[in-house]
């Protein structure tokens, strides 16, 4: 096993230019932003949209799935290049590197994984410094301002799940937590933030493609998606709290994130549809409960969004935008038109917006009684696998191989 600490001094953000100064917010973003709800903040959403969008830069990044997270004016990606799986920052206001860092030797990706040769997981930024996990879950801790190695491991790269690790890290309660191995010893691991040792670990449930969440109603509960079931997991210990079962069917693969709404879940992606549950306490033991089942539309490669008493996502065969009741699961509005089942979605405020795999963003309403498109751009040539970044009038998209960052103008 390897596993290297190095404790760096962390340096102090210093001058950006006047057009992106807006883009400094504290460092705590990752998958689906800082609350992992797919909300966004700050972007200037048009009432008059224009007919194109303004490329304003562009720039080779390397292979892989992994989304670009913002922080400090600066883009933070993982990618696959030149046979090595590298962490890169790169300056939002111009494109420019500003640091790139080899982790470590980019594994053989086989099989029907073979096609996405780069790392799937999405980094964390907390405290500054910069998590990342590979394909092979081979993890990496590094100063946010400098690149500088704090701590690596790889003690659990000897098993991936089907499809190679894509468990995006989650931090919280001074822990980088991640769920980690395969089909037979998949395992959920927390690792100390600032020295990578080994704070707890609960092995029994086979990873597949979901990531951790927090659920705040309970001062001490993570959300974790297995491949056959749902787990509520403690922060403080790594004890198993409850479990509720979540089969998928056949050439589904449990790779939705859970939303949380207060005391319940909304769970999708096992090829069933869409269901909520609630999680009730009575005295020490807890209690997860099916309250709806919608049957009709659930979600692959995609997460759903939580918005006003509604859900949002991208249906699960043929990526159609879909709508559901929070309340009671009934299906509101359904569009027609066949986008992709790999899909990112997200709430802007005053729009929804929806990334299919085929690079075309689509502006929607978030409205209740029907399907309502604002505009739409295509924003890539090649697939795109990754969630968008907006910030102000600039999105940031990062496609096969390029990061670009276009403008609302």
């Amino acid at each position: 096993m390897k596993n290297l600490t190095k404790i760096g001094t962390m340096l102090l953000l210093i001058g950006f230019p006047v057009l992106f100064s807006s883009f400094l917010m504290p460092s705590n973003e990752g998958w689906r932003g800082s609350n992992r709800d797919g909300k966004v903040t700050g972007f200037e959403v048009q009432q008059n949209w224009p007919g194109i969008l303004n490329k304003i830069w562009q720039v080779p990044v390397g292979l892989g799935d992994a989304s670009p997270v913002l922080a400090d004016g600066k883009l933070f990606l993982h990618t696959r290049r030149d046979g090595s799986e590298v962490a890169l920052c790169i300056e939002a206001a111009t494109g420019k590197t500003v640091w790139e860092k080899i982790n470590n030797p980019a594994p053989e990706v086989t099989g029907g994984a073979a096609s996405h040769p780069g790392p799937r997981s999405t980094p964390a930024i907390a405290g500054g410094m910069v998590y990342n996990v590979g394909a092979s879950g081979y993890i990496t801790c590094r100063n946010a301002q400098t690149g500088d190695l704090i701590w690596e491991t790889d003690q659990y790269t000897k098993e991936v799940p089907q499809f190679f690790v894509s468990c995006s890290p989650l931090i919280a309660d001074n822990k980088c937590i991640i769920h980690l191995n395969g089909k037979e010893n998949g395992v959920l691991v927390a690792f100390d933030l600032k020295t990578g040792k080994e704070v707890w670990k609960l092995p029994g449930e086979a990873a597949t493609y979901s990531s951790p969440v927090v659920m705040p109603k309970f001062k001490d509960m993570i959300v974790v998606q297995g491949e056959n079931n749902l787990l509520g997991v403690s922060l403080e210990s790594g004890k198993l709290l409850w479990k509720f079962p979540t089969p998928g069917e056949t050439r589904f693969y449990n790779s939705s994130t859970p939303v949380i709404i207060d005391d319940k879940i909304v769970i999708a992606g096992q090829g069933k549809g869409t269901k909520l549950i609630r999680i009730q306490k009575t005295g020490t033991e807890y209690l997860a409960e099916e309250l709806w089942n919608n049957t009709d539309f659930g979600v692959s490669f995609n997460t759903p969004v939580f918005r006003d008493g509604l859900i949002f996502g991208n249906e699960a065969r043929f990526g159609y935008l879909f709508c559901l009741d929070a309340q009671n699961g009934i299906t509101q509005w359904a569009d027609t038109t066949k986008l992709n089942r790999f899909a990112s979605i997200l709430d802007l405020g005053a729009a929804m917006v929806s990334l299919p795999a085929t690079g075309n963003l689509i502006f929607f309403s978030p409205g209740r009684n029907k399907f309502e498109s604002l505009m739409a751009y295509k924003v890539a040539d090649t697939d795109v696998y990754a969630h968008p970044v907006f910030k102000n009038k600039h999105i940031f998209i990062k496609d096969k191989e390029h990061l670009t960052c276009w403008e609302l103008k």
